[in-house]
């Protein structure tokens, strides 16, 4: 895999203002789409989870569910999970996590989901049950993105999720010993 065109892809996602949507209706960028299938991740398992996470981050469900679909292990688990809790499709998301385990993003994840909500009121919801475990439960995200009707709730997702999916891709540049941009 060009880590040169990988690197200019995560810059370009770097560059949203906004996090993803909860339920995207199409990619961010049809672009970024192009160069992110150009790509050639050979039958590396860890290179094709960076494609499948790029997709992933840019908001094209079908491309990385298609990528996912032939991985067997906890990084198409993974991927799964999000994706489907993305289209929603919220029962075969948890199917999915279900097979994830305990991934090394999870501690991290609870801990900036924390740092997320601050001080910040009216979002006990979601305090309490983070700070009563410690990691992360991505069964509770599930359902809380199922729930979210707020608009401070939504964000507040929104920015976990954006966390969740970077986080996952660089684990994933990292394990594929592709440069972080």
């Amino acid at each position: 895999m060009d880590a040169s065109a990988v690197r200019k892809c995560v810059s370009k996602l770097l560059t949203r203002q906004e996090p993803g949507l909860l339920v995207p209706k199409e990619a961010w960028s049809p672009e970024l789409q192009k160069n992110v299938l150009a790509l050639d991740p050979g039958q590396d398992p860890a290179a094709q989870a960076v494609q499948a996470g790029l997709l992933l981050w840019n908001d094209d469900l079908d491309g990385c569910h298609k990528i996912a679909q032939e991985l067997e292990d906890e990084f198409g688990a993974y991927l799964h999970g999000i994706m489907h809790r993305r289209e929603p499709d919220y029962g075969n998301s948890k199917y999915w996590f279900r097979r994830v385990g305990e991934a090394p993003l999870f501690p991290q994840l609870r801990a900036a989901a924390l740092e997320l909500l601050g001080d910040e009121k009216g979002l006990d919801l979601y305090r309490k049950p983070l700070q009563s475990k410690k990691t992360w439960d991505p069964f509770a995200m599930v359902d809380w993105c199922e729930s979210a009707k707020d608009d401070r709730d939504v964000s507040f997702l929104r920015a976990v999720q954006a966390i969740e999916i970077q986080g996952l891709t660089y684990y994933w540049l990292d394990r594929a010993k592709l440069p972080r941009p």
